[in-house]
């Protein structure tokens, strides 16, 4: 019968048309995919250099502030382990070149306006850079926007689909069975591309990683580079220090005033001390020195220091829990964090104030008690916007010279490394409560005793020693001690003269500083011992990384800012006393 032979002759006329149409759909749509994953990669380079922009504009605004070209330039080296940005310019507010980076040759221009138009590969990002609401300068970042290998790839696949293509096309006079095993290969090709596109994925979210490592190393970089420059939070113990020195020098002080006022100065300048090492131990992130604490003593200790801190204007109240837990911190770095949540609650209330500091338990999660220490203040609070950013370094809503918005990213470093938290509750015209949640001592350890201070005991003593120190007045400061401990004095500023001098002269003993330009002074401590073997060297220095890192060669250390007691120790230890 001829129907099934028409049937056979009209399909299989049909089955070619299909599978032509077909092939022509797969070859649209792959072009159609290609186009829009371009697109979808061209949107996303874009981005990702404007953040790029962003991250470098923040990260040397204090660089540009300064004009400290340097630390600018680091930040802009640190672009050379991306190697599709080509070329990278911070220009000041006049519009002049202040450091560049660039791949190519005759790709970074000196001028601010001199920048060409991105050609079709390229992506320029333009970011101003702000301090303070004023636009101090601009970032101008060139980066390639597709790969070669990238852009083969696509090509590849293009060709790669033409070619299934033309082998259904070309299958099309195959009997039907064979038409359905070529369709069952191209499902396993297709199924092959798409794990293909899944690896691709995969790696485009490594290396989009592994440029977010990247930026928060710069980040952390750059904040280890401008910790040493912040004196906002030494005012506040400065005041205290210059105002108790200026009532000394009245010639009608008596003497419980005169002694009163001196402790001030002793206590003072020993948290000065303290908070020196903390921002020392922020910028190389060294491991805190936890204590038992009782929270509720630590607060009664500091309140007469933070009355005189915060001044008259201010009103502390303590609001303190009855039988707290014991907490487990640093009490170094729980001071420093109690004067910056301090000192920002003062600096929020302008005309005066009421700050009130409390402490209750809490909850760090579940079996993890804890101590709330929370300071409330009827300031004038912080907006949505800001109180989102307040943890971020460099970040402040002071004017502009009034803070260095280190203060609470390192209130939160504190917390977080001791285990803890910090919260921040605001709302404009209502105030501010800032609580820090610190672990309870969950291991049964004792309370650390208060350290009791040493009075110097002045005793009558012999010998020379040769002080080396390049700063006159520390030189001069350590040569004044030691006359009052009863020693002969030589002086020297340098380590060739301190060199000199100990081999023309008798000295029963050195004390140097580390850190002298031309020779330091582990360099003549190492020099004395070949000239004057036996000879006893002490050792000073305000940097601890520096003897850590060099060795002191077993001679003692007296770290700056050094007591009379401590410097009496040492040289006991060092020279004994003659009797």
């Amino acid at each position: 019968m001829p129907t099934h032979p028409t049937r056979f002759a009209s399909g299989g006329r049909t089955i070619p048309i299909m599978m032509g149409l077909l092939a022509m759909l797969l070859v649209a749509i792959g072009i159609g995919v290609i186009f829009q994953n371009e697109a979808n990669y061209r949107e996303q380079k874009t981005r990702e250099t404007n953040v790029q922009a962003e991250i470098l504009a923040a990260s040397v605004t204090a660089a540009l502030d300064f004009q400290d070209a340097p630390t600018a330039r680091e930040s802009v080296d640190a672009l050379r382990v991306n190697p599709q940005i080509l070329a990278a310019g911070i220009y000041g507010k006049d519009g002049a070149l202040f450091a560049g980076y660039e791949r190519r040759p005759r790709s970074l221009p000196n001028r601010a306006l001199a920048w060409p138009a991105a050609g079709d590969n390229m992506v320029l990002a333009v970011y101003p850079i702000v301090r303070s609401g004023e636009r101090i300068g601009t970032v101008y970042l060139l980066s390639q926007r597709e790969p070669l290998k990238r852009r083969i790839t696509r090509y590849g696949i293009v060709a790669l689909l033409l070619l299934l293509a033309a082998m259904i096309v070309t299958a099309l006079g195959v009997a039907h069975n064979l038409l359905r095993r070529s369709n069952r290969a191209l499902g396993e090709r297709a199924e092959a591309l798409s794990d293909a596109y899944a690896e691709l994925q995969v790696q485009v979210e490594e290396r989009a990683r592994a440029e977010e490592q990247l930026r928060q190393a710069q980040k952390m970089q750059a904040l280890g580079q401008l910790t040493g420059g912040i004196a906002h939070d030494f005012n506040n113990l400065l005041t205290v220090i210059q105002g108790s020195a200026d009532i000394l020098r009245r010639p009608d002080v008596d003497d419980a005033k005169r002694i009163r006022f001196a402790e001030a100065i002793v206590q003072t300048t020993g948290r000065a001390a303290a908070l020196t090492a903390q921002l020392l131990a922020f910028s190389r992130r060294q491991p805190l020195k936890p204590q038992v604490i009782d929270l509720n003593r630590k607060i009664r200790a500091m309140t007469e220091l933070l009355d005189r801190t915060l001044g008259e204007r201010v009103e502390v109240v303590s609001d303190l829990a009855a039988n707290p837990c014991r907490i487990e911190a640093d009490p170094a770095q729980l001071e420093a964090a109690i004067l910056n949540v301090a000192v920002n609650a003062r600096d929020a209330m302008p005309g005066g104030g009421k700050l009130t500091i409390r402490t209750g338990s809490a909850s760090l999660g579940e079996d993890k008690p804890a101590m709330a220490l929370a300071f409330a203040d009827t300031g004038s609070g912080i907006g949505e916007e800001d109180l989102a950013r307040v943890f971020e370094p460099f970040f402040t809503t002071k004017a502009v010279g009034k803070g260095t918005g280190l203060g609470l990213s390192q209130v939160y470093g504190f917390a977080a490394q001791s285990g803890g938290d910090v919260r921040v509750d605001s709302r404009l015209g209502e105030g501010t409560t800032v609580t820090i949640l610190l672990p309870c001592n969950l291991h049964g350890h004792e309370e650390a005793e208060e350290e009791i201070e040493a009075r110097p005991v002045i005793v009558s003593r012999s010998g020379r020693i040769l002080v080396v120190d390049d700063n006159e007045e520390v030189g001069m400061f350590a040569e004044i001690l030691l006359q009052e401990l009863g020693y002969e004095v030589r002086r020297a500023t340098s380590g060739s003269e301190a060199l000199e001098l100990a081999q023309s002269e008798r000295f029963d003993l050195v004390f140097t500083d580390v850190v002298m330009p031309g020779m330091s002074g582990l360099q003549l401590a190492e020099a004395l011992d070949r000239a004057r073997p036996g000879l006893p060297i002490i050792l000073t220095t305000g940097f601890s990384d520096e003897v850590t890192r060099s060795g002191s060669g077993g001679r003692p250390v007296v770290f700056k800012p050094y007591r009379l007691e401590a410097l009496t120790e040492a040289i006991d230890k060092a020279l004994p006393r003659k009797v």
